[in-house]
């Protein structure tokens, strides 16, 4: 298993995602990494810059869907109205830059049939 560089992935991370919490979700930026880690072919791509955005593009995917599903708690049990109601279109938007990075990655990276799936 190859092991990208967790501060790169971190950094190209806060390029996508510019608020100030960004340094609590270092944890989903290593997970990232590792299931990227593990879907490359060969030793000789470990280094590929593609592979840290891609790494990165997950994360803000797993991110925006924390904050989403954070949001919902917090409205269950306070009633009130979501200041945040955009999500579903930032992770929509994430997904999309989450595949077009994976598409860029093709032929250093194994399909493993991962799927975004979004529960409305």
């Amino acid at each position: 298993m190859a092991v990208l560089d967790i501060d790169k992935v971190f950094s190209v991370f806060k390029l996508f995602y510019c608020e100030e919490d960004a340094d609590s979700f270092l944890p989903a930026a290593e997970l990232a990494a590792e299931y990227t880690g593990r879907r490359i072919i060969g030793d000789e791509n470990e280094g590929d810059p593609r592979l840290y955005y891609l790494a990165a593009a997950e994360t803000l995917c797993r991110v925006l869907e924390i904050k989403s599903a954070r949001e919902r708690l917090t409205l269950t049990r306070t009633g009130a109205v979501s200041a945040e109601s955009d999500y579903p279109r930032r992770i929509e938007c994430a997904e999309k830059l989450y595949r077009s990075y994976e598409a860029l990655c093709v032929g250093i990276i194994r399909d493993d049939g991962f799927l975004f799936l979004r529960t409305d």
